[in-house]
């Protein structure tokens, strides 16, 4: 039988988001009618254009769907000075497109610090702007470069890679409750910004000069005060793009890798996506795997969502590989450890951040509560939905691909990778 929530997906997906953003544009083409900004050549300038938000169309869609303004109906208010408005707390980097760098300023009362609040930014962002503030790529450069009090080597920046549905966020709450670090849940900024590198040319390298600049661009103007130090949990699609370019950007930047049993992770996947969501995730995502990744989906061809969902997350795990065959010291801690000993995961994990083993109370606190509470995915919500039995052949399938493709030894019984490096 066909439940009403699968029936709910299938108009979501094929009827009422197309109207939506139909709706959007058309109504947002008369706003700019009728609130014209000033000439965009004003770019070339140290004034930022500013707009109100005036309605989010996202509230009539699921939580799943993707973020970015243009899901905002914007007016125009004014021109003001960058360093008046990026400056501020409660303005953070939102949204990173080919041309733009896309602030938002969320309404009051809401601390996007306080991850056990907020446990998710790109999603608080969202759901609390009420203001939109841009400012062409140009502009961004130039202002990064005149601030010379920033720390531009990134020593104050540590990156929390994992392939989502991992424990990541109970780490980064671990962290948060230290009080030591700025947290940074899963910015929107980041993941855009793969999305917007994965559609260049076989011409245009990962890490030529121009992708590295826009990158290093967008991890400063998210930890823009040089006197804090932060830890951004990204997400798993800039972990399986990115990885690898994010210390030649930032020098300085440090990097640890969080992971979990594949199957466990992509039963979790699963039960947030839901079946649609997550048969669709899993047949498209190589149109934004980097270039080798695509290779070897057309190389192995993987068939279903199971084994499409399998490679994704093998994609995520082999660039963490590289860079230790490479030489680079990133340390990799798994979920199935913190279960095991969760004091002694603390002490190693602080450890790596730099912090003595008095911390170690602090980040166990965050054991004692949901760290996704206070969002769409919390436990009550996820215990709702049905478990699901992962064929025997999609198992068998990635056990093979992951030893000849990656190098990747994967145990059967749980899908857990054997020879994890530095963990």
């Amino acid at each position: 039988m066909i439940s009403l929530e699968r029936v709910y997906d299938v108009l979501e997906i094929f009827i009422i988001f197309p109207l939506v953003l139909l709706c959007q544009f058309i109504l947002q083409k008369l706003l700019d009618l009728l609130y014209p900004s000033r000439d965009r050549n004003l770019h070339q300038s140290d004034q930022a254009i500013c707009y109100d938000v005036v309605y989010d169309f996202k509230k009539l869609l699921h939580f799943a769907r993707p973020n970015g303004t243009q899901f905002f109906l914007l007016k125009y208010r004014e021109m003001r000075k960058i360093s008046h408005v990026i400056n501020d707390d409660d303005v953070t980097l939102y949204y990173v497109t080919p041309q733009e760098f896309q602030f938002v300023r969320v309404k009051p009362g809401v601390d996007l610090r306080d991850i056990i609040r907020y446990p998710f930014t790109f999603i608080t962002q969202h759901n609390c702007a009420v203001e939109v503030m841009t400012l062409s790529r140009e502009q961004g450069y130039k202002y990064l470069a005149g601030r010379v009090e920033l720390n531009q080597s990134g020593s104050n920046i540590v990156l929390l890679h994992n392939t989502g549905r991992c424990g990541s966020t109970l780490v980064a709450n671990m962290v948060h409750r230290t009080g030591q670090f700025h947290v940074i849940s899963e910015p929107y900024s980041l993941t855009n910004l793969v999305i917007t590198l994965s559609k260049q040319t076989e011409q245009t390298p990962l890490d030529s000069e121009q992708n590295l600049e826009l990158l290093r661009a967008t991890l400063l103007f998210l930890c823009k005060d040089p006197d804090k130090k932060y830890l951004i949990k990204v997400c798993g699609i800039f972990t399986g793009s990115l990885a690898h370019i994010a210390h030649k950007a930032l020098p300085g930047v440090r990097e640890i890798f969080l992971h979990r049993s594949l199957l466990a992770t992509v039963s979790s996947w699963h039960k947030i996506l839901g079946p649609l969501r997550f048969s669709g995730l899993a047949g498209h995502a190589k149109y934004i795997l980097p270039l080798k990744y695509r290779r070897i989906w057309e190389k192995v061809k993987p068939q279903g969502s199971y084994q499409g969902f399998l490679f994704i997350l093998l994609s995520q795990l082999h660039p963490f590989f590289i860079e230790c065959e490479n030489g680079r010291k990133m340390r990799a801690f798994s979920y199935e450890s913190l279960q095991k000993n969760q004091e002694e995961f603390c002490k190693n994990l602080l450890c790596e951040l730099g912090l003595g083993s008095e911390y170690v109370p602090l980040a166990l606190s965050a054991l004692e509560v949901d760290s996704q509470e206070n969002s769409p995915l919390k436990k009550y919500n996820m215990d709702k939905n049905r478990r699901i039995n992962i064929p025997s052949q999609a198992l068998d399938w990635i056990v093979k691909v992951g030893l000849e493709e990656f190098g990747i030894e994967i145990r059967k019984e749980d899908v857990f990778v054997n020879n994890m490096p530095n963990s």
